[in-house]
């Protein structure tokens, strides 16, 4: 082989590689041209709009596709499609949801950070997997690459191949990369570039306007200071001018510095008449006016319209007084030969009464004035209009003078005539005013300080003692022992003289410096002042009890009563008299409560004691409001058949902390506060709903459920319509009910208390008397009352093991029950002993632990079957 053949050879087989270096060389040279143009753009193009427009030919010229769309991340972190370029599935594009974009391929490589390259195939198999959603794109091939920001993700780019014979490659994979890599860069230049263009813009704008404004500021201020000038010229003449005349030549000569006037007139009303006047006129259009005519025409219509008018281009154009400018046509008509091109007016106000009217006019240019010359010419009229108002009357003035002289001088007679009768009634006056302070902090029935004086003086003596800290004081809180029942057996006159024999009484014992007031009712307090030891307060408390202990005659009547006196001794924690008044009437609750006839101090345990039973209130109104509340039934048994009658509903509170409470650790509270109404109201309800129940089952459907109700319902007639309303409302069987009473809630008024219980009798629920033998346990209430069921209470039935006698008198009660229409119900039966004695003494139903246990309905049905 020659060496040329070799030489040939060797070409041959270095051809490949030439080829392969000249392609990369040209893969090299387009990336090289591509990033010159994206750099160009990044630098020449302002708005991204055009920038994303112009990469779509980069895109054509490295890419077999143009079909392309660009989403960035915005500040909620979520991808927006910001340019989609789509010749094919242009609809499609514009139909995609992309607030969906977490399951969309853009998505997925936005969340997984990483390239993807998707078929058709591999599309559908990852919306099996529930990947991506499926919507309807016709594309053969997909691929996506992120946009990076440093390290961070801030978008994709993704193309779309819909020839089928074209799928994107490793090269195609490269470039867009290459593309991706630069393609951040390039658009924060642009986007920076847009936002300083916008910014320019907006401060351009913004210097505009504001010079705009400042111009017209400029104006307006020169504006309003020559009308200040001429208002402040024009109130100097109306003040100096000596004549009419001169009045009005001075002022339009003001006018005219403001305004185009050379034809200007004044117009006034005549006194007596219709008619008008002219004082003043110039006009260069006519040597005379022919008032008549023109009062007819424009001077009659301005002050018609009784607001500034511009009359100009066959348009009359009025100014409210909130600044609204109305417009309606008109033509002037009314001297063809010497018609104004347009007419100026307003309107002269004596207060809201209109006496005239300027005008000005212009007989060659229609646009001589302009609407804002309206509120101008507005100005000009109210100080001319003051001004002659302020000349007729000044000429009032001068004609009145002589009149006042002599007005002064007839008055002058009258008013020392009745300065004499003045100190009079200003001496009554002030005896008047003494009084009615003396009956403001007085009570009008004792003569005593009222609780205003008191606390006046109280707050003084606590003033005095945060200054000197070696004096002292206390306060003494007195509550009267039966005057209640005082007043209501004796009446309000009897009463009234008692309360004046206690404050006789009162003010004996208390020394001439110290203070006793009358708060009202049977309550008194006394202020002791400038205390040398404990030992005073204690001298005047027993002094105040022994004198309160001897009897007074009232009207023939012997009475006795008691004092009650809570004392709280001043020391620097009390702030204002209220929190003393409040210790000491504390104190004074505590004495009752320890026997009445007594003292007692005020100690911080006694404020724990009043905190808790706030406390508890106000636990009590959330548990009431949340219905905290749930009822316990305990059975009640025939004892000599030994089965069920009925169940009492026993009311429990299951308290958010201290557990299952019992009716005698909260209803004390629910009493004192009224609150009890809303929770039997409650307790009614749930036995409703309970009997309801009951309908359906065949062991209970004749079944008693008792209930303990208290006092308001027998001794307030409202009380007792609003239960019966409630049982009928609740649909519950009247005979079915068992209503029980205890002893107190006849005490007080026991006539009405029975014509209650009549009444529930008339309607049809069962009475029971609850926790006899308890307390008085009067005989009167088994045959007097319409008792049905007289329950015995357990502390009654505990003494029946160890007392014979109490067994003979469970005996005589049912005998007598007998007689009187009721049966006996014996509570708290505890052991076999107990209902074995009840048993022999004709006991005939029973309730207690030995029995039943109270428990709620689903376990009680339970037991009760049981023991059935």
């Amino acid at each position: 082989m020659s060496a040329s053949e070799k030489e040939d050879l060797n070409a041959l087989r270095q051809l490949p590689k030439l080829k392969s270096l000249l392609k990369k060389y040209r893969q090299v040279k387009t990336k090289q041209k591509s990033l010159l143009q994206l750099s160009e753009l990044a630098s020449t193009v302002t708005e991204l709009d055009t920038f994303y427009k112009s990469l779509v030919d980069i895109i054509s010229a490295l890419l077999t596709t143009d079909s392309l769309h660009i989403s960035l991340v915005d500040d909620n972190r979520d991808l927006q499609m910001v340019f989609c370029h789509n010749n094919i599935e242009t609809r499609l594009i514009e139909r995609v949801e992309f607030s969906q974009w977490q399951k969309s391929l853009t998505g997925l490589v936005f969340l997984e950070q990483q390239p993807l390259h998707c078929s058709a195939a591999e599309r559908m198999a990852l919306a099996k997997q529930e990947k991506i959603v499926l919507y309807g794109s016709s594309c053969v091939d997909w691929l996506g690459i992120p946009l990076h920001r440093g390290h961070q993700i801030i978008g994709v780019i993704a193309l779309q191949s819909y020839d089928e014979k074209h799928y994107f490659n490793d090269r195609d994979y490269e470039l867009l990369e290459f593309i991706a890599d630069h393609l951040v860069t390039a658009i924060d230049r642009v986007r920076s570039r847009e936002l300083m263009e916008q910014c320019i813009s907006q401060r351009t704008r913004k210097l505009t306007d504001t010079n705009r404004r400042l111009q017209e500021e400029i104006a307006e201020r020169q504006k309003a200071e020559n009308i200040h000038k001429a208002l402040l010229a024009m109130s100097e003449i109306a003040a100096t001018a000596k004549s009419n005349q001169e009045l009005y030549r001075s002022i339009h000569h003001e006018v005219k510095n403001l305004i185009v006037a050379d034809n200007f007139y004044i117009a006034l009303k005549a006194e007596h008449s219709s008619d008008f006047e002219f004082p003043y006129y110039v006009d260069e259009g006519i040597s005379h006016i022919d008032s008549k005519k023109r009062a007819e025409i424009l001077t009659d219509l301005a002050i018609k319209t009784a607001k500034p008018l511009l009359i100009a281009n066959e348009q009359l154009i009025t100014l409210s007084e909130d600044g609204t400018i109305s417009r309606m046509k008109y033509v002037l008509n009314y001297d063809r030969k010497n018609e104004p091109q347009t007419w100026l007016s307003a309107p002269l106000f004596d207060q809201d009464k209109v006496i005239g009217v300027i005008a000005i006019q212009d007989y060659f240019h229609a646009d001589a004035y302009k609407e804002s010359d309206l509120g101008l010419i507005r100005f000009i009229a109210q100080h001319i209009g003051t001004a002659i108002v302020r000349k007729r009357a000044q000429s009032l003035i001068e004609q009145s003078n002589e009149e006042l002289e002599r007005l002064v001088t007839e008055r002058t007679q009258e008013l020392q005539a009745s300065n004499l009768n003045l100190r009079m009634q200003i001496e009554e006056r002030r005896k008047a005013e003494s009084q009615l302070y003396y009956e403001a902090h007085h009570d009008a029935l004792t003569k005593l300080p009222n609780r205003a004086m008191f606390t006046d003086r109280l707050t003084h003596a606590l003033r005095h003692i945060k200054r000197h800290s070696q004096h002292s004081f206390a306060v003494l809180f007195i509550d009267l022992d039966r005057f209640k029942v005082i007043n209501d057996t004796l009446g309000h006159q009897a009463g009234d003289k008692f309360l004046i024999e206690i404050a006789s009484r009162l003010t004996d014992c208390v020394r001439e410096n110290d203070v006793l007031a009358r708060l009202g009712g049977d309550e008194f307090v006394i202020l002791l002042d400038s205390l040398a030891s404990q030992d005073d307060v204690e001298d005047v408390a027993t002094r105040i009890i022994e004198s309160i202990e001897q009897p007074f005659e009232v009207d023939g009547n012997c009475l006795y009563s008691n004092a009650s006196i809570g004392i709280a001794l001043c020391n620097a924690h009390y702030r204002d008299a209220s929190e003393i008044l409040r210790d000491a009437d504390a104190a004074m609750y505590q004495a009752k409560s320890l026997g009445r006839g007594r003292y007692v101090y005020f100690d911080d345990s006694m404020r724990e004691q009043l905190l808790a039973s706030l406390t508890l209130e106000q636990e009590l109104r959330i548990a009431v409001k949340q219905q905290q509340f749930e009822l316990h039934y305990q059975q009640i048994s025939d004892l000599g058949l030994t089965n069920t009658i009925g169940f009492e509903a026993l009311l429990r509170w299951q308290h958010p902390t201290k557990g299952l409470l019992t009716p005698s650790e909260f209803l004390f509270m629910a009493e004192e506060t009224g609150l009890i109404l809303d929770i039997e109201r409650w307790i009614m309800e749930e036995v409703a709903y309970q009997l309801r129940q009951w309908s359906t089952h065949p062991q209970y459907n004749n079944a008693y459920i008792g209930v303990n109700l208290c006092g308001y319902y027998l001794s307030q007639p409202k009380q007792l319509n609003d239960l019966i309303d409630l049982i009928v409302q609740n649909k519950i069987e009247p005979q079915r009910l068992i209503l029980e009473f205890n002893e107190s809630a006849f005490m007080q008024q026991p006539e009405l208390a029975l014509r209650s219980l009549r009444r529930l009798k008339e309607f049809g629920v069962k009475l029971a008397l609850d926790d006899y033998g308890a307390g008085m346990s009067s005989f009167n209430f088994l045959h007097s009352y319409p008792f049905e069921f007289i329950k015995l209470d357990r502390s009654f039935i505990k003494g029946l093991s160890s007392s014979e006698k109490q067994v003979s008198l469970v005996k005589a009660l049912h005998d007598l029950g007998n007689n009187f229409g009721y049966r006996l119900v014996a509570e708290g039966i505890e052991t076999q002993e107990m209902l074995d004695l009840l048993q022999l003494a004709g006991c005939e139903f029973g309730q207690g632990y030995f029995i039943s246990r109270p428990c709620k309905m689903s376990s009680q049905e339970d037991d009760s079957k049981n023991y059935a």
